[in-house]
């Protein structure tokens, strides 16, 4: 009997039927409970057997869809018993899932992939932790992605540079994402110096542009603003050119933020164009990112109920995808803008969600900032102790990791707190404001430096140092009207 004739037979006994005739005549079986049956009649030798022939069968059919068959390829290999071909397969998945933004999914097939490579396997080991780094730094467990790479590269002294570059890369950016600096870790210090030599020894290259370019954001999320903008520029340029938009366009809106903290709005919204530009249609989480850095925009420019409404809607959308990052970024955006308005009792709930999901994701340099305000909220709902807590805390962090954004921040919060007491101790808040004032000059953060001078002010003429309030406020109008922020009252 034919193979059509035995399958005619199938499906006239209701076994099976046919789910689809074109390109190609495709039968389903009724029911998952038959298809376990037959599968289990099988010898355990036989499964295999017929597991390497599909997909042996699958790559000589379709040679140009293996990167689009590769998932399936993977498991029938896998089935099989042949691990190194099951790896090689799962990273070219996994390699394919990124490119169409499917990071979850990107993520399962390189850590499957990492579990199954052998040690002859050197380059696919470091393909699988560097994919696994691409696609799930954001909402990882800490050190997962971490001890990956650091696997990948115990004894990969003779692979693929470009491969070691990008892997040096990544390790580095995430254990300074977790708040490690190298005067105090060694194994941070190696991976950037290592990774430094191969990029000068490979000159430019795209292996390491997207670790470099979040190494910039890093750099600007914790202050060092210039730096961290020339970093992400330089790197866009690669990565552009490597043609990844979402890479470019998350980047792009890492940049409006760093800007927008700067003062220079124009610059700012070049960015955010590009960024909106660039962000892929079919990608929900990459479109949620350009949203929240036009609320950043909004923020620093001082439009409060715009940057409230919009990081919001931004919170809402995230959790919805469950994307983690954003999360965090919308729901710090709307907790800051609440306080700014005085609203801190709508301010501590999404910062507590902040601050929570920071705490469990590769976040550091969002930790000690939510902190901070977090506890500015609590302290103004009339849980001191809490407050205390929460300034201490942050400020111990941001310390610890250089973080100088975050010490800024937390002092300028704690002062503005205890300036609203019914006793303010006048001459403690204009320490916190005089160190907050040093800390964004040194920054350049123009915005925050004008609304600070203008706390400054108020407590020198509480002090009785009417001529130093008066300079303060000056200074304070000047660049807030040269900056064009919203939340300062035209001069009269």
């Amino acid at each position: 009997m034919t193979a059509r004739a035995e399958l005619g037979t199938l499906e006239a006994s209701g076994l099976i039927e046919i789910a689809a005739l074109q390109p190609e005549l495709e039968y389903l079986f009724r029911h998952a409970l038959v298809q376990d049956a037959a599968y289990g009649s099988l010898l355990k030798q036989d499964r295999r057997a017929l597991h390497r022939v599909a997909a042996e069968t699958i790559l000589s059919l379709y040679p140009e869809r293996q990167r689009e068959l590769a998932a399936v390829v993977a498991m029938h290999f896998e089935q099989a018993g042949d691990a190194a071909r099951a790896t090689e397969h799962l990273v070219v998945a996994g390699e394919h899932a990124v490119e169409r933004f499917a990071n979850r999914e990107a993520a399962a097939f390189f850590g499957r992939a990492s579990a199954l490579v052998d040690d002859s396997q050197v380059d696919l080991r470091l393909r699988a932790a560097i994919g696994g780094a691409t696609a799930g730094w954001t909402y990882n467990v800490p050190g997962t992605d971490i001890e990956r790479l650091e696997r990948a590269l115990a004894g990969a002294e003779g692979a693929d540079r470009r491969l070691l570059a990008g892997a040096y890369a990544w390790l580095g950016f995430l254990r300074r994402q977790r708040g490690e600096v190298p005067e105090s870790s060694q194994a941070l210090q190696d991976a950037l110096e290592r990774g430094a030599r191969l990029s000068e020894d490979l000159g430019n290259t795209t292996a390491d542009a997207i670790p470099k370019a979040l190494m910039g954001s890093y750099l600007a999320f914790t202050g060092r603003l210039r730096e961290g903008a020339r970093a992400m520029s330089e790197a866009l340029g690669a990565i552009e050119a490597k043609t990844d938009p979402l890479a470019a366009a998350m980047i792009y809106g890492f940049l409006t933020l760093t800007y927008a903290r700067l003062g220079e709005f124009a610059a700012a919204e070049d960015a955010l164009g590009r960024s909106a530009a660039l962000a892929p249609d079919n990608d929900a989480i990459s479109r949620v990112d350009v949203l929240i850095a036009g609320a950043a925009i909004s923020l620093e420019r001082g439009e409060l109920d715009e940057a409230s409404a919009l990081s919001m809607e931004c919170a809402t959308r995230a959790e919805e995808l469950g994307a983690s990052a954003c999360v965090v970024a919308s729901n710090v955006l709307y907790g800051t803008a609440r306080l700014a308005l005085d609203d801190a009792g709508r301010a501590k709930p999404p910062l507590e969600r902040g601050n929570e999901l920071a705490l469990v994701t590769n976040m550091a340099p969002m930790r000690t900032a939510t902190q901070g305000l977090l506890g500015s909220a609590r302290a103004r709902l009339g849980d001191m102790p809490g407050g205390v807590a929460g300034w201490n805390n942050a400020l111990d962090g941001a310390r610890a990791m250089s973080d100088r954004w975050g010490e800024a921040l937390t002092l300028w919060g704690r002062a503005r707190t205890y300036a609203r007491e019914a006793t303010p101790d006048w001459t403690a808040v204009l320490g916190d404001v005089d160190k907050a004032v040093e800390l964004f000059t040194s920054m350049e953060a123009r915005p925050s430096l004008a609304r600070t001078l203008r706390d400054r002010a108020l407590a020198l003429r509480a002090l009785g140092r009417a001529d130093e309030a008066a300079a303060a406020d000056r200074t304070s109008q000047d660049l807030a009207r040269e900056l064009g922020l919203k939340d300062f009252a035209p001069a009269s």
